[in-house]
């Protein structure tokens, strides 16, 4: 009997988590329901037809700002994950900012042809994730070569955006995008092997990143299908400016026969 009560006394302590465990499925169980909350928030707008974005006295790359702001704040000041209030402040901010910004997009798409794309990147982004944190790494970027290519990247992105706000050139804008598409490709599966403690250049502090590790993967998530967004509304482009050109064409030989 005293070994019976001494199993069921100790039984909770077995069934626990151990810290690391808990922050792994946190950061997807949070990075899910935020994820959840903007795509539910865009459906409704494209069922009802409300365009949000136009009422903002601002253009959209403002709001991408304000996201990178925040996450830099998040990195820099790590006491912002210790105090509640302040944490959900930025993540609220993270959240409404990439809702509207990719209002943008979504509003220049048919509902149809916006759900396939939400099915095919949230394939596309747990394939990434999974591999990241299962795959061998050394299959996996995340070394000195991946690093300072995400570097010239950046810096690359940077002087791209910086001209293209000067210039106006949709070539550049297109550029610009090119370049956080793979960006992103490249980052999403670092980060997933960063949640779940592969990486050993840094250590991980649960408190201290879950948020910011929860906001990168959402982040992640939306840049990955506001990217492909904008790549269809590029062809379409393409096609319309296709069509145009070929138009005077056909009224010709039309009015030759």
């Amino acid at each position: 009997m005293d070994n019976i009560y001494h199993q069921d006394s100790v039984r909770p302590t077995i069934m626990e988590l151990d810290p690391m465990t808990q922050f792994i499925r946190s950061i997807y169980n949070i990075g899910l329901i935020l994820v959840g909350v903007t795509v539910a928030t865009w459906l409704l707008l494209l069922l009802t037809n409300v365009h949000l974005h136009e009422y903002l006295p601002f253009p959209a790359y403002v709001l991408a700002i304000i996201c990178f702001l925040v996450m830099i704040c998040m990195h820099c000041i790590p006491s912002i994950s210790y105090c509640c209030t302040c944490k959900w402040f930025m993540v609220a901010v993270v959240v409404v900012c990439t809702t509207l910004f990719g209002c943008y997009l979504i509003d220049k798409l048919s509902t149809l042809v916006v759900s396939f794309v939400m099915i095919g990147v949230a394939l596309i982004i747990v394939i990434l994730n999974f591999s990241g944190a299962m795959c061998p790494q050394e299959f996996l970027p995340g070394g000195v070569c991946s690093t300072l290519l995400m570097m010239i990247l950046l810096l690359a992105m940077v002087i791209v955006g910086i001209i293209q706000l000067c210039t106006g050139k949709v070539e550049l804008l297109d550029a610009f995008v090119s370049i956080l598409f793979v960006m992103v490709i490249i980052a999403i599966p670092i980060q997933a092997q960063f949640n779940h403690g592969r990486l050993n250049i840094v250590e991980v502090v649960p408190e201290e990143h879950l948020m910011v590790c929860t906001l990168t993967l959402y982040l992640h998530s939306m840049m990955f299908f506001c990217c492909v967004c904008y790549f269809i509304l590029v062809e379409e482009r393409k096609e319309a400016i296709r069509r145009t050109t070929e138009g005077p064409a056909i009224s010709l030989e039309n009015d030759f026969d």
